[in-house]
C-alpha cells in the first residue's frame, strides 16, 4: 500500500509530513487525551491538505480546509470517542485514516463552528466510520466547485448517504438515526412475539412490527432517493 498517496488524490494536495503527538495534546487541558495518544498511537502523518490553494476550487462559507491524517495505532483495536476530542482542537475539517494490525478504517466527524459567549468553538456531531476498507476498491472522489461542496461530497461518500449538501446530510443523518431506533423497536417486538403465548397478543405485536417496518421503508426511500 502506498501510504504517501493511498487515496490517489491530486499530487498538489499531498503533504506527507510527520506530526508529533504533542501537536494535539499540547492544545488541550484534558490529560486523558495525552494518555490516549501515548497509549494507542504509534505515529501520525499529515497526508493531505485539501484547500482552494491545492484543489483550484472556491473557498467555502463554512469549510476552508480539510486535513487528512494517517494514524497508525499500536494495537489491534482502538478507542473511537477520543478522536472527537482530537478533532475539536483542530481549526479545520478533518478526515482520519486509521491503521491497526493491517486493517484500515476511515473516520470523519460532521464538524461545525459554533459561537458561545462570544467565543467560537468547534463541535463534532455524527461520527461517520467505514471499517476495514480496502484501498484497492475504495474510491473517495473529490467533487465540487467549492470547499463546502467538496466536504459535503466526501462526508456523503463515507456515510453512504445520498446528500448533495450539508443541510441534506444533517436531515438524512437524523432520519438514519430514527431508522436505527425503529429497527431496535422491531427487534424487541419480534422477541416479544416469540415469548408470547396468547395468540391475540401475538397478532397485536406482529401488527405493530409491520407498521414500524412500513415507517422504516418510507424513511429509507428518503435516504436513498
Amino acid at each position: 500500500m502506498n501510504m504517501n498517496n493511498p487515496l490517489n488524490f491530486p499530487a498538489t494536495t499531498v503533504v506527507n509530513k510527520s506530526v508529533p503527538k504533542n501537536a494535539f495534546y499540547g492544545r488541550s487541558t484534558d490529560s486523558s487525551l495525552r494518555e490516549f495518544l501515548t497509549r494507542e498511537f504509534e505515529n501520525i502523518v499529515w497526508l493531505y491538505k485539501l484547500a482552494p490553494s491545492t484543489l483550484n476550487v472556491e473557498d467555502g462559507e463554512r469549510v476552508h480546509e480539510i486535513a487528512v491524517f494517517h494514524c497508525k495505532m499500536k494495537g489491534d483495536a482502538y478507542s473511537i470517542n477520543p478522536f472527537c476530542a482530537m478533532d475539536k482542537l483542530l481549526p479545520r475539517h478533518t478526515l482520519f485514516i486509521i491503521e491497526y494490525e493491517g486493517k484500515i478504517d476511515i473516520l470523519m466527524h460532521h464538524k461545525e463552528m459554533t459561537a458561545a459567549k462570544s467565543e467560537q468553538k468547534w463541535t463534532c456531531g455524527v461520527t461517520e466510520l467505514q471499517r476495514e476498507v480496502s484501498f484497492d476498491t475504495l474510491s473517495l472522489k473529490i467533487e465540487g466547485q467549492s470547499m463546502d461542496a467538496v466536504y459535503s461530497n466526501i462526508l456523503s461518500q463515507i456515510s453512504g448517504l445520498s446528500a448533495s449538501n450539508e443541510v441534506e446530510y444533517k436531515e438524512q443523518a437524523e432520519i438514519r438515526k430514527k431508522v436505527e431506533q425503529l429497527q431496535k423497536q422491531v427487534t424487541s417486538l419480534q422477541k416479544q412475539v416469540r415469548a408470547e403465548k396468547q395468540f391475540n397478543r401475538q397478532m397485536e405485536l406482529n401488527a405493530e412490527a409491520r407498521r414500524l417496518k412500513k415507517e422504516i421503508a418510507k424513511f429509507q426511500e428518503i435516504i436513498n432517493k
